[in-house]
């Protein structure tokens, strides 16, 4: 029994029992919390699209308010009559009948609004519903102060009926337009307070929330319930978070009790829609989450329960074999063999882990092998495709024959491919300095000069930058690329211009040809195709793949060759290497 008990079967069930119980418990809380918040989250973000789609409809109908009063200030038949002299005020027939036309015409149009109330210095007033407005002397002040960019109220009138009728209203001064600092009376504009209503109440995603539009005295302004609207709200609502933006979300708290508060600030910048929902409306999700979150921990502690068991049974020796060969793998220890007994899938991993091993081994050792084969044979290619020491003796001592024969073209020309020679040697250093680079340039230049006499060449270097130490062989095969595929193609005649200079860090070298130019993507394809398929070593364009290799090969894959070209209109080559680099002893 004791064995049993201490077994390590029964040690190994117990300590899976505990870690998964914690380890259930642990991530069942952790899942309902972050569920919990989610669900917050995602039912704010969809409560607050709600309350924005619901601002963006108050506006459109503020807007058509506004734009109403703009459109009626427009109308000339109105205007005639705003401006009517007291002489003709006494007769006014037809004017009046004309003025109540248009503006009973425009409410047809505009079925959303209730009534149009025009108020004239002159004495003449219209209303299209018969009611009656009552516009104060304070409040004739005030849309004086604001010119003619008018303001919205809540108010009440009474209608036809001598009943009072809860309204939104937009009134704003009528400027003579032929004189703007001259009034000619106030136009005030109804609408339905039950119209703004019935959006706050229609777009509500919760049955306990509460959806209103507040002025700047804290005033209600409007609201689904009848009796809301000219009520004061509650001070602790007021928040300084609704000031901090024109819209947003926020919680609260409220006598104890949290609240998640929306708004949005209207057109009319004084009003502020709020939407407040009291956070018991999240628990009913919340609950079920809860139930699910405890029962999926049940079920996955008896089932966890059931496996370790069986598990800790078949699997635990062979499972801890492969486990410590796996460490030792991870340790680089390729020669780890494990025992291959049995027919089931643990034997089927062992096979499985042996050849691993045994493949990673070859692997691991060919590519290393073969990768310090390729750098050393790419570097070797690419640095001693010839042999420059017989080559600069021998054209040394045709040199000489021609100063004895009295040549001095061709002479010159032969010193000047000697000199090119020497400096392409540079005492077997990969690294030279900018000045030994733009004399190498130029003594090829010399060369090419002879064959091609119209080539017109300039360099642009910055004299600071001549000691800098630099990759040598860069200039010339882009130089050479200018002249075959680009001054060539154009009869021969053309500038190349050539600039060095430093930025960032960073040396620049730029070619500048006026050639007939190229489609950079076939050159940017010449520089990813692999050795097979690039063209022969000595054509220019594999000098420029040669430099590309080069470059990124000793400085990485960020510096290397850029291409700047169109048709007809000649080619910028773009050479980066880092400012700095150190001679090659």
């Amino acid at each position: 029994m004791r064995k049993k008990i201490f077994s390590l079967q029964y040690k190994f069930l117990i300590v899976t029992l505990c870690i998964t119980i914690i380890s259930s418990t642990f991530v069942g809380v952790l899942s309902y919390n972050r569920s919990i918040a989610i669900i917050e989250q995602h039912v704010s973000q969809s409560n607050y699209n709600t309350i924005m789609q619901m601002s963006d409809n108050i506006n459109s109908v503020l807007n058509s308010m506004t734009s109403a009063a703009t459109t009626l200030w427009l109308n000339e038949e109105l205007m005639r009559s705003l401006q009517l002299t007291e002489d003709v005020t006494g007769n006014l027939g037809v004017h009046f009948l004309n003025v109540q036309t248009v503006l009973n015409r425009f409410i047809v149009f505009h079925p959303i609004l209730y009534s149009i109330y025009v108020h004239a210095y002159n004495g003449i007033s219209h209303d299209t519903a018969n009611a009656t407005n009552d516009i104060d002397h304070a409040l004739e002040q005030e849309l004086i102060a604001l010119g003619g960019r008018g303001m919205f109220i809540h108010d009440v009138i009474l209608d036809w009926n001598g009943r009072s009728v809860d309204v939104i209203s937009f009134v704003r001064m009528f400027r003579n337009p032929q004189n703007l600092s001259e009034y000619l009376g106030i136009i005030k504009i109804n609408l339905l307070e039950d119209n703004l209503a019935r959006i706050l109440g229609d777009n509500e995603l919760f049955e306990s929330s509460q959806t209103i539009i507040v002025d700047a005295n804290h005033l209600v302004v409007s609201g689904p319930e009848k009796e809301i609207p000219g009520t004061f709200i509650n001070e602790e609502l007021l928040d300084p978070k609704l000031g901090e933006s024109s819209h947003g979300f926020f919680s609260h708290h409220i006598e104890q009790q949290e609240f998640m508060i929306t708004y949005s600030r209207l057109i009319w910048p004084e009003w502020i829609l709020l939407n407040i929902v009291p956070f018991a409306e999240f628990e009913r999700d919340n609950i079920v989450i809860r139930n699910i979150t405890l029962l999926a921990i049940l079920i996955g502690g008896l089932l966890c329960l059931f496996i370790s068991q069986l598990v800790s049974h078949f699997v635990l020796k062979p499972l801890r074999n492969l486990t410590v060969s796996m460490r030792e793998l991870e340790h680089e220890n390729f020669s780890i063999v494990l025992p291959e007994k049995g027919r089931d899938e643990i034997a089927l991993v062992c096979r499985s882990f042996n050849k691993m091993a045994h493949k990673l081994n070859e692997l691991i050792n060919q590519v290393y092998a073969s990768e310090l084969s390729q750098r050393e044979a790419e570097l070797k290619a690419l640095h001693a495709q010839i042999d420059p020491h017989f080559l600069y003796n021998t054209l040394n001592t045709i040199y000489w024959v021609c100063q004895l024969e009295k040549a001095k073209k061709s002479g010159d020309l032969v010193q000047a491919l000697s000199k090119l020679f020497r400096l392409s040697l540079a005492n077997g250093h990969e690294i030279t300095t900018i000045q030994k680079e733009v004399e190498h340039l130029n003594y090829y230049v010399l060369i090419q000069k002879a064959r091609f006499e119209s080539i017109d060449f300039q360099i642009d270097v910055n004299q600071d930058l001549l000691a800098c130490n630099v990759l040598k062989l860069i200039l010339q095969p882009l130089v050479e690329n200018a002249i075959i595929h680009g001054i060539e193609q154009e009869s021969g005649n053309g500038t190349i211009t050539v600039k060095i200079y430093a930025r960032d860090n960073i040396i620049v070298y730029e070619v500048i040809d006026t050639g007939v130019g190229v489609d950079v993507s076939k050159l940017y394809r010449l520089l990813e195709c692999s050795e097979g398929n690039s063209p022969s070593n000595g054509s220019p364009k594999f000098g420029i793949k040669s430099v590309n290799n080069r470059i990124k090969l000793r400085y990485g894959e960020e510096y290397g060759v850029q291409f700047f070209s169109e048709i007809g209109k000649g080619m910028t080559v773009i050479v980066k290497q880092p400012l700095g680099g150190h001679r090659d002893d």
